[in-house]
């Protein structure tokens, strides 16, 4: 395994962590769907600092991330379970 691959291997696997986090945090949110929008708004607001021409590369990536994350929230608010969890919190 070159060292390009070895690197794209860790980020994947790091991208999977982070989302099932993101993931776990949101569905135990009042609000799961906002809280995940709320989230990707704070990653994109972050770019504005960047004036590069990659940003747009960086800014496709962000949605990429949390588009999955949006349909998962949506999907646990509408069962009408949202933020009611007995273990909330923990």
């Amino acid at each position: 395994m070159s060292e390009l691959d070895a690197l794209v291997a860790r980020l994947t696997a790091l991208e999977t962590v982070t989302r099932q986090l993101m993931t776990h945090l949101a569905v135990r949110a009042d609000d799961p769907r906002r809280w995940v929008a709320t989230r990707k708004t704070l990653a994109l607001a972050a770019l504005e600092a960047e004036p590069r021409a990659e940003i747009e590369r960086v800014r496709h990536a962000i949605d990429g991330f949390f588009d999955p994350l949006e349909t998962v929230a949506t999907a646990y608010a509408q069962t009408g379970s949202g933020g009611t969890s007995p273990s909330r919190g923990r």
